[in-house]
């Protein structure tokens, strides 16, 4: 097998990220399933940016429709999952088209999610599940439904984006 990009005979077919991939032993390059090599793509620059694994799709899908800036994100075991973006040209159809699709997915998910607007430094929106108590409070094992939402919104997102309501 040779390397698409580099032209190298030493490619390997190994598991990555849980996905069967050739990677380029000289230039890294990965290849194979498309989805399964954006996926790992996306995961390895997520991580680059200091983002934990569950979010890295969700950010990916805001920052993919080209209209968000996500300006800081986490989602670990220890605290409720929270995105916190701008919206770059300061118009708030984006933001409304992505409060719809958070609507719409918050029939599928486990949690109720929203978003919030805040004042640091500016405006910036911050989409988390809905908890009735302060995040401190939130116990680990109601931390855990949130993680698993986060798929789901991002793969809802993805889908919407594509959709002639999200281009108006």
């Amino acid at each position: 097998m040779e390397c698409d990009v580099c032209g190298s005979h030493n490619v390997h077919r190994r598991m990555i990220e849980e996905h069967y991939l050739e990677e380029c032993g000289l230039c890294g390059n990965l290849q194979g399933d498309d989805e399964a090599v954006a996926l790992v793509e996306e995961l390895r620059a997520g991580r680059a940016r200091g983002l934990d694994d569950p979010i890295i799709p969700l950010v990916g899908a805001l920052e993919q429709s080209g209209q968000f800036h996500v300006v800081q994100a986490t989602a670990s075991e220890e605290e409720p999952p929270q995105v916190l973006f701008t919206v770059p040209r300061g118009d708030a159809a984006p933001v409304e088209r992505l409060l719809r699709t958070i609507e719409m997915t918050n029939r599928e998910t486990k949690l109720l999610w929203l978003i919030e607007l805040s004042l640091q430094h500016g405006l910036v929106y911050i989409l988390r599940p809905r908890f009735w108590k302060r995040p401190r409070d939130v116990a680990r094992d109601e931390i855990k439904p949130a993680l698993l939402d986060l798929a789901v919104i991002a793969r809802r997102l993805r889908r919407d984006l594509s959709l002639s309501w999200w281009r108006e």
